[in-house]
Order: C-alpha cells, then sequence, then structure tokens
C-alpha cells in the first residue's frame, strides 16, 4: 500500500517517524474492518494465526518496544504476556472491538512514552538496568 508523503513539504524527522507510526497504527486495526467475529478468528491455514492474533500481536510488539524496553516495566504489569508466543493466541474473550481497544490502550502508553524521549535516546538502557538491580 502506498502511504502518501508530501514531497514539497520540510522533512522533520521525529513528525514523519511519529505520522508514519500513525499510518501503520490505522493499517493494522483498518484490517478488522468489515470482518465478522468469525473471518477475524478464522485461520487462513492450519497452525497460522487468525487476523484477531496478529493485530494482538502487534499491540504486543509495541508494549514490549515502547514501553517494557523504554521503562523497565516487566510485560506483565503492561498487561501482555510474558511469553511472546502467547501474544499471537486469541483468547474466548477476545473480540473485534476488545482487541482493538488493547491496540488503542498499548498505542496511548507508547505515545506517552515516546513524546518526550529525544530519537537518539538509547532503547532498553532503564531495561538492563532493572535487571541488574534485581539480580544484585
Amino acid at each position: 500500500m502506498h502511504m502518501p508523503h508530501d514531497h514539497h513539504a520540510p522533512f522533520e524527522l521525529r513528525k514523519d517517524l511519529d505520522r508514519r507510526l500513525a499510518q501503520y497504527r490505522e493499517l493494522i486495526l483498518g484490517s478488522l474492518e468489515g470482518v465478522s467475529e468469525d473471518e477475524a478468528r478464522s485461520s487462513p491455514v492450519a497452525g497460522t494465526p487468525s487476523l484477531l492474533g496478529v493485530v494482538r500481536h502487534t499491540a504486543y510488539v509495541e508494549g514490549v518496544w515502547f514501553d517494557e524496553r523504554i521503562t523497565g516495566r516487566p510485560r506483565t504489569e503492561i498487561g501482555l504476556p510474558a511469553a511472546t508466543a502467547n501474544s499471537w493466541k486469541v483468547r474466548r474473550t477476545d473480540s473485534l472491538s476488545s482487541v482493538a481497544a488493547e491496540c488503542r490502550r498499548i498505542q496511548e502508553i507508547a505515545d506517552r512514552n515516546l513524546a518526550e524521549r529525544p530519537l537518539e535516546a538509547a532503547v532498553g538502557t532503564v531495561a538492563r538496568m532493572h535487571e541488574h538491580r534485581t539480580d544484585a
């Protein structure tokens, strides 16, 4: 899919990255539009994740990179599965609206964590410091 870009606008890295992140989020959540709960839960090929599972996993990835890796908070505190493999699994209680709401919740947290963070700041430093403190 083509991402529109105004080639005449001055390039500002942070604004461009924020804009692209918002576009990708819209595309991911937009993939749930117009499908039924059954269609979203079904796997196209046995053993592969469903559309709902893929969307759940994107929220997990965003939570890991833009919360756990930045703040050092453990996944369970964030509300994410501890194991990556479980991020693809659709729970019985999941629905199109609940998964979309979870994505938006994680996105809001990510946006807050990224708001004042300079682009050159290291990611994962806080998490590694936290791990060292608990090991001592």
